[in-house]
């Protein structure tokens, strides 16, 4: 059975809320939640002790069983889905110089595992998901 829009919606918050304590609590600063380039999202901009931007994208299963049938979060962010990340990543360094200019940047992926009846949610972080080469456009 298919969720609605608004369930599915107040998952993803819910997924993107853990995943912004999580990188907290990894000394991350959250920069930015949602940011919107056209009907591109990026989900979270952070910035690393060290400096380096990171835009993430959240990926969160309330089934496990649904990860056996279509694969990990992570699975969910295919070709197209990363083009629309890497516009917006792009857009977000063109737009914010102050923040970006001569820092590294990276597009993560965090996937959240989290069963209505856990109180600990699972969640693997996947640095450098994306990776963005010469003519990936094209």
């Amino acid at each position: 059975m298919r969720k609605d829009r608004g369930s599915t919606r107040a998952a993803g918050k819910t997924g993107e809320d853990i995943a912004s304590c999580f990188l907290k609590a990894q000394g991350y600063e959250i920069i930015e939640r949602n940011y919107y380039a056209g009907h591109c999202e990026l989900d979270i901009v952070a910035q690393e002790k060290d400096g380096a931007v990171v835009f993430v994208e959240v990926k969160m299963r309330t089934n496990l069983s649904s990860s056996s049938r279509y694969g990990r979060p992570a699975a969910a962010v295919g070709r197209e889905k990363q083009r629309h990340l890497i516009a917006a990543a792009e857009q977000y360094i063109r737009t914010h110089p102050d923040i970006c200019e001569g820092k590294p940047v990276r597009i993560d992926v965090i996937e959240v595992y989290a069963p209505d009846d856990s109180a600990t949610p699972d969640i693997t972080h996947l640095r450098n998901a994306v990776i963005v080469k010469p003519g990936y456009n094209k």
